[in-house]
């Protein structure tokens, strides 16, 4: 099993490569973007409950780092729901996505210049392939085994129930905020 750099690494580039599609002219953007929702949501997800720990609890300087990345993976994630709830032929809806694939290049360079080295550098291998293994088991849509609701569900549902503030919240914020909402 490749360890967890290689793993976020690898899933960064399919990404893009989407994202790259997505901006020609002639390609089904709408489709496109639902593939990159799929794959993006469980990915950030799987990063907030274990890796950015790990990465913190490795690497205490590098907190405000690791709340940046959440953050940005809050707004883009958005940024995509408002994009997958339009249509492509809606105003605004090509600078949203530039908008989106401008802030993901931007995360992937940040999280891939600053935070992965930490693992690669404090984390032994088979700590790296360990956490890989969950990482890819989380992300290929495995069911949770716990039979919690994901970071996604909650958000649609704070979404629904007009929670302010709601794309700053983590998972376990999202969950109370739902629960008394």
């Amino acid at each position: 099993m490749p360890d967890i750099v290689e793993i976020i690494k690898e899933q960064h580039r399919q990404v893009d490569d989407l994202l790259s599609q997505a901006e020609k002219e002639d390609s089904d953007t709408a489709a496109l973007l639902q593939e990159v929702a799929r794959m993006l949501l469980p990915h950030s997800e799987a990063e907030e409950d274990f890796v950015y720990p790990a990465i913190r609890d490795a690497a205490k300087e590098t907190g405000e780092e690791v709340r940046d990345g959440v953050e940005e993976h809050h707004q883009i994630e958005e940024m995509l729901t408002n994009l997958l709830a339009g249509s492509p032929d809606d105003p605004g809806y090509d600078g949203t996505l530039a908008a989106i694939i401008g802030e993901l290049r931007h995360h992937v360079q940040e999280e891939e210049e600053e935070l992965l080295p930490v693992l690669a550098e404090r984390l032994g291998a088979d700590e790296r392939a360990e956490m890989g293994r969950r990482f890819a088991e989380a992300t290929t849509g495995a069911p949770p085994s716990s039979g919690h609701e994901t970071r996604a569900e909650l958000y649609a549902k704070a979404k629904d129930q007009e929670i302010p503030g709601r794309s700053t919240m983590t998972k376990e914020e999202l969950a109370k905020a739902v629960a008394e909402g």
